[in-house]
Formats: structure tokens, sequence, C-alpha cells
């Protein structure tokens, strides 16, 4: 009736609940014969067949033959990869789901059918209606461009909450603040932008935003009693800056007067604000060594509160810990447990998302999940981030190693390759996994063996087409430009040492609308001292 031949996600509040909605619509269809709605064509059936005896799950396996299929946590990453293909495609028209599907992974719809809008939370051991913000996740995969121009939401709630939906897809929903918390992050960046310099305009600030109003129109929601009087209500607010400031202070992000009273930024803060990082990953910044190694970096990233939305499934960790165990040497880093030894299971969070990176960094993973490979997506970029702050915060701290370390965990990241990795070439556009692989055995794997190979070998090499060696050849001229760095004893005035540098373009900066910058830092390792840092871009260099 809604999803009028088009695809359909059903979402359910259990895993259970997925598994038997999945076989009850399949048993109907199984039914009807011919008549199968979910059946367009026998091309249709027939990879639907094909498909179900790939099937390790025997009951998602006598699903999918009537189009009709299911997907959550306990379903192995092989079926469950089966089952989002097999929907992305088109051949599978009902896919029954728990909410986790409405994150991460993009599976679009014409029709979405909540089956119930209450889940069993474990904390209050009883039924809770979802988040205003989850059930709109769930409504937003349908109608999704440019999959769909149009499409159809079906909501199944009880009577006396009808009028909650009905509000919230017509607009006319409240609202409640999502200030609180995130509070310090925000007063934060205001202390950073000089809006405000003491704890009375702090206080302004906050009695200014809408989270005031709604404070005092629905205190309960903010863990205040309702009824409290106005000057116990202003006091709250008060007592809420005043923490938030403390918080900051106590970490060196901002500075403060004796009295607590005046508010200046200090850089770990305007850090925090440049590169949009939460309090708690800060935190964990601030409280680092000075001389961290990549694998300590790695674990502070692990940790960030960026990433800390990434939960470890049951059904993964059979694939997480066969990577871990790493019997052909392709991880840099492993999970290990207290004596050092790599730990044959992965426990936590942490060590999955842990895994997930090092295995992407290699340039060659092994972890070819959707839903994974999205996860590892956010920690790479996340990572990124966090990382380039790191760098800018050690080098202000002036703490040679940790600078040095940073820097370098940035690059790996946002090119998801480790500097080491024997498939540098999948930096260039075009270059894949597949073809670097045959370029590698045709003994071009890097940069410099590309420059000199011919074009038409390339093309042998990878079984490509005229004009593709040229092209990988040209696309070189993207990269920044290469710099010959010269340094220079230039010997003892007044008991110190001078060296002179020398910084030169070896190749002609390519015109485009990227700035290349380059961080010149030094430092000595032995004191594990920045000595000195310029940030220069590459075009000023002579060449």
């Amino acid at each position: 009736q809604h999803s009028r031949g088009k695809s359909a996600l059903v979402f359910c509040s259990t895993r259970k609940g997925a598994q038997e909605a999945a076989q009850c619509l399949s048993q109907t269809a199984g039914s009807l014969g011919y008549s199968n709605p979910f059946m367009k064509s026998m091309q249709q059936y027939e990879h639907l067949r094909e498909a179900s005896l790939t099937c390790s799950d025997k009951q998602l396996q006598s699903c999918i033959v009537h189009g009709v299929g299911f997907h959550n946590g306990g379903l192995c990453l092989k079926d469950r990869s089966l089952v989002e293909g097999l929907f992305l495609k088109g051949d599978l028209q009902i896919l029954c789901t728990t909410n986790t599907l409405a994150h991460g992974i993009n599976l679009p719809a014409h029709t979405v059918v909540i089956k119930s809008t209450q889940f069993f939370n474990k904390e209050k051991g009883s039924y809770v209606e979802y988040e205003r913000s989850m059930v709109l996740q769930m409504c937003g995969r349908a109608g999704r461009p440019p999959f769909d121009d149009t499409g159809t939401v079906v909501i199944m709630t009880r009577r006396e909450t009808v009028h909650l939906y009905e509000n919230l897809l017509s607009g006319c929903e409240m609202v409640e603040s999502q200030l609180l918390p995130c509070a310090v992050e925000h007063l934060n960046a205001e202390i950073v932008q000089l809006t405000v310099s003491d704890i009375t305009l702090a206080i302004e600030w906050l009695k200014c935003s809408y989270l005031y109003i709604r404070i005092k129109k629905n205190p309960e929601h903010y863990g205040i009693k309702r009824g409290i009087p106005r000057d116990l209500l202003e006091k709250q607010m008060r007592d809420i800056c005043v923490e938030k400031i403390h918080e900051l202070g106590e970490y060196g992000l901002i500075w403060t007067d004796g009295d607590g009273f005046s508010l200046k930024p200090l850089e770990p803060g305007r850090l925090m604000t440049k590169f949009y990082l939460k309090f708690d990953t800060m935190k964990l910044i601030v409280k680092a060594s000075a001389c961290c190694s990549l694998e300590d970096l790695l674990h502070i990233i692990c940790r960030s509160a960026e990433i800390s939305w990434i939960q470890l499934r049951r059904n993964e960790k059979k694939t997480l810990n066969d990577i871990n165990s790493d019997k052909e040497g392709r991880l840099r880093f492993h999970v290990v447990s207290e004596n050092g030894k790599k730990k044959k299971r992965i426990q936590t969070r942490e060590d999955k998302i842990f895994v997930l990176v090092n295995d992407c960094l290699t340039g060659d993973p092994l972890m070819h999940d959707l839903s994974l490979n999205q996860e590892t997506n956010s920690i790479c970029s996340n990572g990124c981030r966090i990382a380039k702050c790191m760098k800018e915060y050690f080098i202000y701290k002036r703490s040679y190693r940790s600078a040095i370390n940073s820097m370098l965990l940035a690059k790996c990241l946002d090119q998801k390759l480790w500097e080491s990795s024997l498939f540098l070439l999948k930096q260039l556009p075009g270059i894949g996994i597949v073809t670097a692989k045959a370029l590698k055995t045709a003994g071009v794997d890097s940069f410099e063996s590309l420059a000199t190979a011919d074009a038409r070998k390339l093309e042998s090499a990878t079984g490509r087409n005229y004009p593709f060696g040229n092209q990988i050849k040209e696309s070189l001229s993207s990269l920044p430009p290469k710099i010959d760095i010269q340094i220079e004893d230039a010997g003892n005035k007044q008991g110190k040492s001078t060296i002179t540098v020398t910084l030169s373009r070896q190749s002609q900066a390519v015109r485009s609308s990227k700035q290349n910058y380059v961080d010149m830092i030094v430092g000595s390792e032995e004191d594990n001292m920045i000595l000195f840092h310029e940030k220069i871009r590459a075009r000023e260099f002579s060449r």
C-alpha cells in the first residue's frame, strides 16, 4: 500500500523482533506464490536464490528468497554485507532491522516503518520512548535524494503518544536545549573570541541562551526542581558558569586572576576551539607525556570523545581477534595485554578502534565490512583532526618527540597509509589497491620510480588502456613540490652553536587553489626540546 513496489525499511526495537518481522513477511509473501509483491522478475528471483546459498544464517536464507531480509548485530559480517549489498541493488525489497541501522550505514529506502516507538532500557528496567532525534534519524532514511524524490514514513505507536509524533513530524514539537552537555566547549569558544572576558559576562552569555529560556519553562528536564524561586534559579546558572570556568582553568585552557573574575584565553584553549575538539579529548592531550610515541598518540585518539559512539559488537570480535593476531606481520602496532603479548581477545571499544585504524593504515586492509569501513573512515577523519591539534599543542609546549610523531600521524591518517606502506601510490587519484599491487609487482612502488617509468609499460603492468599511463604520470604534478634541505654548521658564537638551514624547491610549484605549507622544526633529541619552529608556504621557497 505504501511502498508501491519500492524498497522499505522496517525498524524494530529488538534483534529478535526484526527477525520475527522478516519471517512473518516472508511467509506471507511465499504463500502468495507468483503474486509475491516483493518479487518483480525472474532475474531478481535468481539473484536472491544464488545469494541465499551463500548465507550462513539459515533463517536469513529462508527469508531472502522471498525478497525480505533482516539486519542486526547478531549476524556475521559476511551476512550483513550480503544483505546491505542486496538492499542497495534493489534485489531485496524489504529489510527489517534494529535502530542501529539509523546511524552510520547509508541504506536509503522509499518507505520507512517504525514498528514501535519504545525500546527496553536496561538501566531503568522498563520500556521507554525513543529520543526524538532517533525517530528523526529513522524517518530520514525515507525518500533520500538522489535515490528517490518522495518518501513515506509509517509510525506505529500507542494511542496516548500519537500526538507527540504528529507534533514532531509537523514541526510543532517543543525542542529542548542541547547546550548544557557541551557548555564548556561553547564557553571556551566565547572566551577565545574575547566576547566573554569575565565571569559576569559569562553568566550574561548563558542567560541569553535558549538553555536559560527552557530551564525556566521546563526545569525538571535539566535536573532542577520545578517551582524553584527565581533567585535560586539565578544561582544555579552562576554555579554552572563557575564550574565550567574552573574546569577550563584547571587544565590550562584559560587564565583567571587571583579572584577568578577576569578571563583570558590561552593557547591550548585556542587550539581546542580551532580544531572543534571536545573538552574530554582536550584533557587527554593536555595530560599526555612530552615524549609520546606514535603508539601512545594512537591510543589517545582511540579514547577520544569524538568517536565514542563506536561500539564493539559481539559478532565482530572473531574478525578483530584474527586481525590482531597478525600472523603475516602486517600491522605496525597490536592490542597487547599487561605482559606485552598480543591480546587473544578484543574486549573493549578502544581495542576495536585501535585494530581498525592499524589495519587501515597498512594500505591493504583485511576489513571489508560496510559498516566497519564507515567507522574506520570516521576514525581516520576525526583522528587526523585530533592529531593536527596535538601537533600544534606539542609545538606550543616545545616537546620535540611528541610534536614530530603527531605531525607524522596526522599525515598518515589523512592519507590512510603509514609512511612506510608498500602502497604509497594509492595517494594518487585513480590508483586503488589493485592497481597499486600491480605497479608494485612491476617494480613501481614510489613517486620517483613512477616518474621515470614508461607510460606504455605502466598500462601493460596494470592491464589498463591508453592513456592511463600518461594520466597517472601527470597526476604526479598534483603533489606538493619537493623540497631540498641543506644544513651548514656556522660555528660557535658566544658559546652557542649556530646552523644555517637552506630550503629550496626541486620542482616547479603547480598552480592550485590549495596552499601547501611546511612546518620547519629544529630541535634537540637529547633534551626533547624544540629550538625553532616556523610554518612556511611552499611557494615562498627559492628554486
